[in-house]
């Protein structure tokens, strides 16, 4: 499968999936018709950038020369990032937006109280899905008095 559909892989690590508490980390890959397929798995004794860059040369080594990821999806692990723009140079590392709303809804549910969280929670929904920057300027709008919040959401 990884031979057919190389363009798009998907990179993330399970903590204490194992007696050994060692990081799984799993690479998935991606189908022209969105179905996903397992790539690799790979114990890692921590999440250090050399532990990532070993797992991908491996990982490169597997593949075609002609045929290495176009886009690699990760959450904000630093040292995978960094092991990526070494491995593989040429890839758009993009942060997948199931972390990115985790984190925002997180760090930002503080700063709200129960209804008005309620309405940032739906209008920051609506941002992720959106196509365009309309609905982050509504947002912008909606929300001006949580300055806190909309520094959050983009700054990071």
């Amino acid at each position: 499968m990884l031979r057919a559909f190389p363009r798009v892989l998907m990179m993330d690590c399970m903590y204490k999936t194992n007696r050994y508490k060692f990081p799984l980390l799993q690479i998935v890959g991606v189908t022209c018709t969105e179905l996903t397929f397992n790539v690799a798995f790979a114990f890692i004794e921590c999440e250090k950038e050399e532990n990532y860059t070993w797992v991908l040369e491996k990982l490169k080594g597997m593949m075609d020369a002609d045929a290495l990821p176009v886009v690699i999806v990760t959450d904000r692990e630093l040292a995978l990032m960094n092991a990526i723009k070494s491995v593989f140079p040429h890839a758009t590392n993009l942060l997948c937006r199931f972390h990115i709303s985790k984190n925002v809804l997180a760090k930002c549910r503080k700063m709200f109280d129960d209804k008005t969280w309620e309405e940032f929670s739906c209008s920051w929904g609506l941002v992720v899905l959106s196509a365009s920057l309309t609905r982050l300027c509504a947002l912008k709008r909606d929300f001006q008095m949580f300055p806190a919040a909309l520094d959050y959401v983009e700054k990071n």
